[in-house]
């Protein structure tokens, strides 16, 4: 996908140009079945094991084998530690509380606001376009993805 001219938008004024990568935002990979119970609004939190940067707005969804494309868009909180998810109506959230999670995550993010790409970016684009491989942990949205795609005017789910 060849780089668009740069729209003006609601991103944050404060990024730095030469900035190589957003630090506003990343890139997780995440099972298909987790997804799904995010998109389906059954989950409300992304548990992970480390503690993500307070500067991050947005995780983007790598969705791993076998689909192995980047398809969604979400505006995420600061990570909550254990006991701190105030609603425990969400897939993980009371287990999450009481200190049981089995994978060990320690950290929860709550999904506030969820999009989907209009054209979901396979793994071939993402490496051939973006050097991007799919993250094991995460990784900064390249300065030329954020570009490309503007997160702000995909589908809004929630």
């Amino acid at each position: 996908m060849p780089p668009t001219p740069k729209k003006t938008s609601k991103r944050s004024a404060s990024s730095s140009k030469s900035s190589a990568t957003k630090k506003t935002d990343i890139i997780i990979s995440i099972r298909k079945p987790h997804i799904c119970n995010i998109v389906a609004r059954t989950k409300n939190h992304e548990f992970r094991k480390y503690l993500i940067s307070g500067n991050v707005q947005r995780m983007w969804f790598y969705v791993s084998a076998p689909d192995q494309t980047l398809r969604y868009v979400a505006v995420v909180s600061h990570g909550k530690v254990v006991g701190k998810i105030e609603n425990e109506d969400g897939l993980g959230n009371a287990d999450f509380n009481a200190g049981l999670k089995r994978d060990d995550a320690k950290f929860a993010y709550e999904i506030k606001e969820l999009y989907k790409l209009h054209d979901p970016l396979p793994i071939a684009t993402l490496s051939k376009s973006y050097s991007i491989s799919p993250p094991q942990r995460y990784a900064y949205v390249p300065e030329a993805l954020f570009n490309d795609i503007a997160w702000d005017q995909q589908e809004r789910l929630f």
